[in-house]
């Protein structure tokens, strides 16, 4: 009876844990992704300055979110998503709108993406 009873423990434990480890990346993507957007708006408008501004803030948020986040997903999103972050600093110090957008663009697709590789699902199991 008591090795049921810990199976069933342990197996509650791990529901649970995975729920909450869902949520949290959920919320902070749709924060991150909320973020780039209105980064996007000041590149779109041509507001270098505020989109430098925002871009700083945005990395420092992702730095700590890159630590948390390299113990729960796939360490290939977070690599492509530091990569791309490098290459939308540039773009903006250069005030290059296009690359600047196409990058923004690629980054939120990325993030949105993760919370929806996490969740369970046929597709994610075969």
């Amino acid at each position: 009876m008591k090795p049921l009873l810990l199976a069933i423990l342990f197996l509650i434990i791990i529901i649970v844990g995975s729920t909450a480890t869902l949520y949290y990346v959920t919320n902070k993507a749709e924060e991150l992704g909320g973020q780039l957007v209105k980064l996007e708006e000041h590149v779109d408008t041509g507001n270098w300055s505020k989109a430098h501004e925002l871009y700083k803030d945005f990395k420092k948020d992702w730095v700590n979110t890159d630590h948390k986040w390299s113990m729960l997903i796939d360490h290939d999103e977070i690599d492509y998503i530091n990569m791309y972050l490098g290459e939308l600093e540039a773009f903006i110090k250069m005030k290059d709108k296009a690359n600047a957008l196409a990058k923004l663009s690629t980054l939120q697709h990325l993030i949105e993406h993760i919370p929806e590789k996490e969740y369970p699902s046929l597709k994610n199991i075969f």
